[in-house]
């Protein structure tokens, strides 16, 4: 039985920006393991019929959160009743927001290394699990909408990483001080329509929401603190600030951890929220972005994944 399959996609940002890695992944692969660069959903699904079937015990990713998010949807549906096996995070997106959660830094190679050669050794390897959020036939670990979707389209355009994410909060804040285009273009308000599961019934303009299982975003931000705090549960906030006073409100919605209604802020625990918006929301997975043209989105607590700190 092999010890370890690796799923490498060739479209992430890191593996398109340096193609050699994926050799260099395939060089490291141990001889008990199987290494797959998945070229598209088919092929994806083929791979992970054949971990189930083969029992492959780990499985590693390589390939940023949307990549991460695609394969465990895709995988929960395929194993059905059988266990999942265990998942290892080898980086290789643009953020790469659930491996910081997990603690897993390094190039993927290296991390990729140091998994084998835990492997091989018969090192027991932590073991970590994670939530999931349950959107459509999604799963996935932060979910965000109308105003970050837009600001995220923006960032996506230009291809670019940190330094562009850094250059694009710059290029905003300059906008919001000078009242240009640019941030009202980026920021609205939209009336929404929502119940939780516990938490009760919200009607408000906002700005957007969030819900996640994870709790860092982008550069370290700590910004869904309570979405570890309970078993089977999410964070979501929806943030209710106006448009024109969102960065000096922005430290206090930031630094404002508790539940229930905050300045600037609702944040709820909770296991289901059911939000509705007058007309079109474009929402994110992940990462990855979608719209739903009724504006209507209903996010639950998924299955907890076992993923390994390495």
């Amino acid at each position: 039985m092999p010890g370890i399959g690796i799923i490498a996609n060739p479209h992430s940002k890191l593996n398109k920006r340096s193609p050699q890695e994926l050799q260099r992944l395939q060089d490291k692969m141990s001889k008990n393991g199987i290494f797959t660069i998945t070229q598209d959903l088919d092929h994806l699904d083929e791979t992970l019929q054949l971990y189930r079937d083969k029992q492959v015990p780990v499985v590693a990713i390589n390939g940023g959160d949307g990549t991460i998010s695609q394969t465990l949807t895709r995988m929960i549906r395929i194993y059905g009743s059988q266990p999942l096996p265990q998942i290892a995070v080898l980086r290789g997106g643009t953020m790469n927001l659930i491996a910081a959660q997990l603690g897993v830094y390094g190039h993927p190679d290296a991390l990729l290394e140091r998994l084998v050669e835990g492997l091989e050794k018969g090192q027991q390897l932590q073991i970590e699990l994670l939530s999931t959020l349950k959107i459509g036939s999604t799963y996935g670990f932060l979910y965000a909408d109308q105003s970050s979707t837009r600001i995220l389209e923006e960032f996506y355009s230009n291809k670019s990483r940190h330094l562009g994410a850094s250059l694009l909060a710059l290029r905003l804040v300059r906008s919001f001080l000078l009242n240009r285009p640019f941030i009202r273009n980026m920021i609205q308000a939209h009336r929404l329509r929502a119940s939780f599961q516990p938490g009760g019934h919200l009607t408000e303009m906002t700005l957007g929401c969030f819900a996640g299982t994870i709790t860092k975003f982008p550069m370290g931000l700590v910004f869904l603190p309570l979405a570890r705090k309970k078993a089977g549960h999410f964070q979501t906030t929806v943030v209710t600030c106006k448009a024109e006073k969102i960065l000096w409100y922005l430290p206090l919605i930031m630094l404002q951890h508790k539940e229930g209604s905050a300045i600037g802020k609702h944040s709820f625990c909770c296991e289901q929220a059911v939000l509705e918006y007058e007309g079109e929301v474009h929402y994110t997975i992940d990462g990855e972005i979608y719209r739903n043209p009724d504006g209507r989105v209903v996010i639950e607590s998924g299955p907890s994944i076992p993923f390994l700190r390495f």
